[in-house]
């Protein structure tokens, strides 16, 4: 059986924060270093019924751009639609119907951060909103099953984007998504 001992706040950063977690586990006391992140959104904005729109974003971790899909924290007081449609509407410049696809755990070994993830349909074009300062972003129109074919080949490494675009294209079988309500 595993029991939390401990966790204490040992980093507090703007973006997010970093505690130690001791726990009991066959009686050990193990300690674990958490990163303390907000829940985010991903967005599959399907345009034309053929096309999904993606980003081409530098990421000063991987020290490279990576081909993703729209995503970003969800800000205090949003609810995860909210902060989809903020975020497609910041980043690709649409807004549009959104369905709950996935709630997945980024990285949970370490991260805390939970993502909801979205297709969006219905797309309507808008003033792009304005991007955050350090979002450096190219849109990209891509066929679907190009978009497909680029994660199962390598040439998109986001893992976020990667589950979103397979997971779509099971739950759709490379055609529009379609609610099952």
């Amino acid at each position: 059986m595993i029991r939390l001992v401990q966790s204490k706040k040992i980093y507090a950063g703007k973006r997010w924060s970093v505690r130690l977690d001791k726990f009991r586990f066959n009686d050990k006391i193990i300690e674990t270093e958490i990163v303390e992140h907000s829940p985010s959104v991903g967005v599959i904005p399907i345009l034309d019924n053929n096309y999904i729109l993606l980003v081409n974003q530098y990421r000063t971790a991987a020290r490279k751009n990576l081909l993703e899909i729209p995503a970003g924290k969800i800000e205090q007081g949003e609810t995860p639609q909210q902060a989809a449609l903020r975020e497609m509407a910041e980043e690709v410049g649409y807004v549009g119907r959104l369905v709950q696809l996935l709630k997945i755990y980024l990285a949970p070994g370490y991260d805390t951060e939970l993502m909801y993830i979205y297709i969006a349909s219905d797309l309507k074009k808008i003033r792009r909103a304005r991007r955050d300062d350090d979002e450096i972003i190219t849109i990209k129109r891509i066929k679907i099953s190009t978009a497909i074919e680029k994660c199962i080949s390598g040439q998109v490494e986001d893992s976020k984007s990667i589950a979103a675009i397979l997971a779509y294209a099971r739950g759709s079988s490379i055609r529009p998504y379609q609610s099952k309500s």
